[in-house]
């Protein structure tokens, strides 16, 4: 039998290597008690950080706000597998998450997912709507609102042939939600009857995501009902008869109760005779042209050259009120709009945007002789709005007309970018005129991701510390540890 050598169990060497072991062994045996623990407090209460810089897989503090105020009990009904809806690509997952926040917002809200295929008695429930696979129902015992699964995602090109993705998931949710819980739905007529106009539709929508509900009125045929709270009259080509002009003043004077709204958009020519006259009574006058910016660093594109350009939010409380004021307001192929009086009688204008100093105006009939360089350049006006006030039981009321000189600022692209302004000054704008500024404001998350650039000397300088200057780091280091160990 080999003589043990009881000295060894004194030295250091063995102390420290035994405690070494015991640490070793005891912070092992943590490490995974650790993840037990948390593995099973995670299956119970689920839990998720979100480290995106802009936070684009939790709920807006507006639509928290909201929850935080619910008083009924909602249900959003997921027509799909909820495995197959979370794993369906890398922005359907923003899309998932941001339903599930909901729940974990408000104990009023549940979630849940059914697919329409396992579960076709669903349509019997629902028979005036064609439900599909992955669309959205959002119920109360007052109602319900489908949400078309297209909605949740948009797509969009830019001027460089690219794609850029943005969410629609809480702009489209909580608006039906709200439409769901509201008591009284602010009624929009959109005007038509008199040839092609500007093109609207991103008003329109922008507004319906924003519960208003959005109804058409032929003014050759219908009166415009009190009901309605606000107007849209995009410029037609043809000039108001006299008769729709009365419509129009008699619906915006409401018995002289007042309190309605006119929302006109320009689309660069000069309106005619009939229309130009009632805009005036407002102190609304349209040029017929153009707002052309000359300094390039303030153009948002140079496909069209200088008629795409960031606009400056002027009216100050208006400022205030937006989400981001930061943001740039695009305006594109935008009309100067002239306030033709600050003050008068019972009526004011006020300026709500307008370009940088460095524009110029540009005839809506200028040809190639135009010299663009001898113009004088100014700051515009580009979105203005009149009022006509009056005192009603000891309270100041107003019936008001906003004159947007730029449609193409209100396209479905520019309202739902988010990397733009224009969504939140839009509906800003009309929420404070129609009375509903306390109302929840939603705008599309744009889920681009940001490209890293770096040049061939970030490269070099990188490679070599990474793939040099660390391991040698590292190796002499080990190096270090194991001599000392040798002279335990």
């Amino acid at each position: 039998m080999k003589h043990i050598n009881m000295k060894y169990f004194h030295s250091r060497r063995f102390k420290f290597g035994s405690l070494a072991t015991v640490i070793t062994a005891v912070f092992v045996a943590a490490v995974i008690l650790i993840n037990v623990v948390v593995g099973l407090l995670l299956d119970r209460f689920p839990v998720s950080i979100d480290l995106t810089s802009d936070n684009r897989f939790e709920l807006t503090q507006d639509s928290i706000n909201f929850l935080s105020g619910l008083d009924q009990d909602v249900k959003i009904t997921v027509l799909a597998e909820e495995s197959e809806f979370e794993s369906a690509g890398t922005y359907w997952k923003q899309v998932y998450e941001i339903i599930k926040d909901y729940a974990q917002h408000s104990g009023r809200v549940s979630v849940e997912f059914k697919s329409i295929s396992k579960n076709p008695g669903l349509a019997n429930e629902y028979p005036s709507e064609d439900l599909a696979e992955g669309d959205l129902l959002i119920t109360t015992d007052k109602r319900y609102k489908k949400v078309d699964n297209g909605s949740l995602l948009s797509v969009s090109t830019t001027s460089y042939g690219s794609y850029t993705y943005s969410s629609q998931a809480e702009q489209q949710i909580t608006s039906a939600l709200m439409y769901v819980t509201e008591s009284n739905i602010t009624k929009v007529a959109l005007l038509s009857g008199f040839g092609s106009a500007a093109n609207v539709d991103g008003l329109q929508e922008i507004l319906t995501s924003n519960v208003y509900d959005v109804a058409t009125v032929n003014m050759l045929t219908e009166e415009i009902s009190s009901d309605y709270q606000a107007v849209i009259l995009p410029q037609p080509a043809e000039d108001l008869t006299a008769e729709q002009a009365e419509k129009l003043s008699a619906f915006l004077d409401n018995d002289g109760a007042f309190g309605k709204t006119l929302l006109f958009v320009g689309n660069g020519t000069e309106p005619g005779a009939v229309l130009k006259n009632f805009l005036a009574d407002w102190g609304i006058e349209m040029q017929s042209g153009f707002a052309f910016e000359m300094n390039q660093s303030n153009m948002y594109s140079t496909t069209y050259g200088g008629l795409v350009f960031g606009a400056t939010v002027a009216d100050d409380e208006l400022k205030s009120a937006l989400n981001n004021a930061d943001l740039p307001v695009i305006a594109a192929s935008a009309t100067p709009v002239t306030a033709l009086f600050e003050s008068k009688d019972n009526r004011e204008t006020s300026v709500l945007l307008k370009s940088s100093d460095t524009t110029i105006f540009v005839p809506y009939d200028a040809d190639e002789s135009f010299d663009f360089d001898s113009q004088d350049q100014t700051s515009m006006n580009l979105v203005v709005e009149g009022k006509k006030l009056r005192s009603l039981d000891g309270e100041m009321v107003s019936s008001n007309v906003i004159a947007f000189g730029s449609a193409q600022m209100m396209t479905s692209n520019m309202l739902n970018y988010g990397g733009y302004g224009n969504g939140d000054f839009v509906i800003t704008a009309v929420n404070a005129a129609t009375g509903k500024d306390s109302v929840v404001k939603i705008l599309p998350i744009d889920l681009s991701y940001d490209t890293i650039t770096i040049s061939q000397t970030q490269v070099v300088t990188y490679a070599i510390i990474f793939i040099g200057v660390l391991p040698l780091i590292v190796l002499a280091v080990g190096i270090v540890i194991f001599v000392r160990r040798r002279h335990l």
